[in-house]
C-alpha cells in the first residue's frame, strides 16, 4: 500500500474516532437526546445546502419524503441513540 494510503487512513480515523470522544464529552452536559438532535443536523445541514446549491432538489422529490424520514430514524437516529447511552453513563 503506498504512504498516501496510510495517511489517509490515519487520518480518517482521527476523524472518525475523535467524534466519540466528543459525545462523551457533551454527555456531562447535555442529554443523549440533545447528542442525537445535533448529530443529525449537523450532517442533514451541509448535505442539504449542497443539494440546494447544485439545484439537485426538484418539487417531484418532495412525494419521497416520507420515505428518508424512516431511512433517517432508522439509519441514523436511533443507531445514535443507542450509541450515546452507554458513552454517556460510562463510568
Amino acid at each position: 500500500m503506498k504512504k498516501t494510503a496510510y495517511i489517509a487512513f490515519a487520518l480518517l480515523g482521527v476523524i472518525w474516532g475523535s467524534n466519540f470522544i466528543f459525545m462523551k464529552w457533551s454527555g456531562e452536559e447535555i442529554s443523549p437526546s440533545q447528542i442525537v438532535l445535533l448529530r443529525v443536523a449537523f450532517g442533514f445541514l451541509p448535505i442539504f445546502l449542497f443539494a440546494l446549491a447544485k439545484r439537485a432538489l426538484r418539487w417531484e422529490h418532495v412525494r419521497h419524503v416520507h420515505h428518508f424520514v424512516v431511512m433517517a430514524l432508522l439509519a441514523t437516529a436511533v443507531y445514535y441513540f443507542a450509541l450515546c447511552i452507554p458513552l454517556v453513563t460510562w463510568p
